[in-house]
């Protein structure tokens, strides 16, 4: 069964018959996702796993390079992430777009991505920075007033599933994440901060990693490639026991 079926359509549902989404156990993320998803809850079985293709069809044509659709499309990563209809390919996009706006995508699955939004802070004056968190500060302060429960579920996912299914690896990558977090500022190259973004996630499933390799690939394809092809030898590794995690 997808998250979409199990998790996704039903805390949908909640939302938009004025419910707490986080009444459905397993989900954490901030109730601007079920804005996004709204216009998907009707969607019959099975077409909500085709959204991440959608959105990879059109990341790789507003970069205008097609050679993306089958690098990161045929990873492991975005197989799992259709299988399961997951949502990363929010973050995918957020990675796209500048401005207040970018904040919302990016924040949808935060460990997928949350810091890439560091890019966008070079070279603006303080009254422009601000203006670029006031909406996402506005808006969770309305939610947080209509779902307190949202608090309650966020800081249960810390500790969500560490043990098994978890392909971060926080508290080692740490001491990474300072100068990618230098390099997404200095350079205002999102990248960074997304990878930045995983180094400090405790807890991540493999298609967290969509966006970063999306992003790897748009920059050099031969790298990217390179992933892809890794995130099956990966797979193999983990399915004969020799990487202890699940699938």
């Amino acid at each position: 069964m997808s998250d979409w079926e199990r998790l996704f359509q039903l805390a949908l549902t909640y939302f938009l018959s004025g419910k707490s989404p986080y009444a459905v156990p397993g989900i954490f993320n901030p109730p601007w996702t079920f804005v996004f998803l709204a216009p998907f809850v009707w969607l019959p079985a099975l077409l909500p796993n085709l959204l991440p293709a959608v959105a990879l069809i059109y990341a790789a044509y507003k970069k205008r390079k097609s050679y993306l659709i089958p690098i990161v499309g045929l990873s492991f990563p975005f197989a799992a992430l259709t299988f399961y209809a997951n949502l990363d390919w929010l973050v995918m996009l957020g990675t796209l777009t500048q401005g207040p706006f970018s904040l919302f995508l990016l924040t949808t699955k935060p460990q997928a991505g949350a810091l890439a939004f560091v890019a966008q802070l070079k070279g603006k004056t303080w009254r422009t920075r601000v203006s670029l968190f006031a909406p996402i500060v506005m808006v969770s302060l309305f939610f947080l007033l209509l779902y307190p429960d949202w608090v309650s579920s966020t800081l249960f996912a810390v500790g969500y599933d560490q043990r098994i299914r978890n392909f971060s690896l926080f508290p080692y990558s740490i001491p990474l994440a300072l100068p990618l977090l230098w390099l997404a500022y200095k350079r205002e190259d999102p990248l960074y901060g997304v990878l930045a973004t995983l180094c400090l996630a405790p807890y991540y499933y493999v298609h967290s990693y969509v966006p970063a390799l999306f992003l790897i690939a748009e920059r050099n394809w031969k790298l990217g490639a390179a992933l892809a092809v890794l995130s099956w030898v990966l797979v193999f590794l983990i399915v004969q026991g020799v990487i202890p995690i699940e699938l």
